[in-house]
C-alpha cells in the first residue's frame, strides 16, 4: 500500500506543475477577444485538473484512515 501512496502522491505532485503552468499561460495571454475561447478551454483543463488532484487528494486520504485504524 505505501507504494501505491507513493505513486498516487508523485501524481498529484505532477498534476500540482501542469496546474501552475496552465495558470502562467492562462495569465501569459493577451487580454483581447480572439483569446476567449482559448481561456474557456485552459480554465475547463484547470478545473479538470484540480478535480483530479481533489480525487487523489481523497483516495490517499482514505488510506491512511484505514491503514490508522488497521494498526
Amino acid at each position: 500500500m505505501d507504494e501505491i501512496k507513493r505513486k498516487i502522491n508523485e501524481a498529484l505532485e505532477w498534476l500540482d506543475y501542469g496546474r501552475s503552468d496552465l495558470y502562467s499561460g492562462m495569465e501569459g495571454l493577451p487580454d483581447y477577444r480572439a483569446n476567449e475561447s482559448s481561456r474557456d478551454y485552459l480554465s475547463n483543463a484547470e478545473s479538470y485538473i484540480i478535480d483530479a488532484m481533489d480525487m487523489l487528494d481523497s483516495i490517499v486520504e482514505k488510506m491512511n484512515t484505514e491503514e490508522v485504524e488497521n494498526n
